[in-house]
């Protein structure tokens, strides 16, 4: 039954209009951090905190982890990838300053957006591939403008939190859970080791276990 209740509430999440919960949780986390209309290319901003900063693609790996029954993270599986940058997108795109609304619940991005997105998961755009048929309805691309149409997420749901940060040296490992707000159980908990990178998140993923 909690099986089945996750994978309803992942679809849920992935294919309605952004919430306000989504939205209102991560201006609060990204007033601790420099967000991405304070990135200047080339140059990591001071005192980023790996928690604000990075929470959009732990969240995103999170989902897509989930929906997969993955245990571990494959960055090598092209279709896993793109569906972790597409649940980044559709829960936290309209955050950048370089998107804009197509209408109430599509967001268009440039493509340098999902390559900043991509840092962050340590992950090469060149090498991605094309999109998979399976995110079609979901995430698509207009190489006239060189920009991704992706059909807003939901996250009104489920609570991503953070819960601990251990830092050694340039590496960072984060503890947390989706939490589901109904009762307040966890769907799921992971652990991430994050290093610190020259790119617009602060960070980079290394490693991604969900427990």
């Amino acid at each position: 039954m909690k099986k089945l209740l996750t994978v309803t509430l992942i679809a849920a999440m992935l294919i309605l209009p952004l919430g306000t919960v989504a939205l209102a949780d991560h201006e609060e986390a990204s007033a601790q951090a420099p967000s991405a209309q304070e990135y200047i290319p080339g140059g990591v901003p001071a005192q980023v905190d790996p928690t604000a900063s990075m929470s959009p693609a732990l969240h995103g790996v999170l989902l897509a982890m989930m929906n997969h029954q993955l245990s571990s993270l494959d960055t090598g599986d092209s279709a896993l990838s793109w569906e972790i940058l597409y649940n980044m997108l559709s829960l936290y795109g309209q955050l950048d300053n370089r998107s804009e609304y197509a209408d109430s619940d599509t967001l268009l991005l440039l493509s340098e957006t999902v390559r900043d997105y991509c840092a962050a998961l340590g992950l090469s755009f060149d090498d991605l591939g094309p999109l998979p048929e399976e995110l079609s309805d979901r995430i698509t691309y207009d190489a006239s403008s060189d920009s991704y149409r992706v059909v807003c997420g939901n996250n009104d749901q489920a609570r991503f939190e953070i819960r601990e940060s251990v830092t050694s040296g340039s590496a960072v490992t984060l503890s947390g859970a989706l939490v589901y707000l109904a009762d307040g159980s966890d769907l799921a908990q992971f652990e991430a080791v994050l290093q610190s990178r020259d790119n617009m998140f602060g960070y980079t993923l290394v490693d991604f276990t969900l427990k």
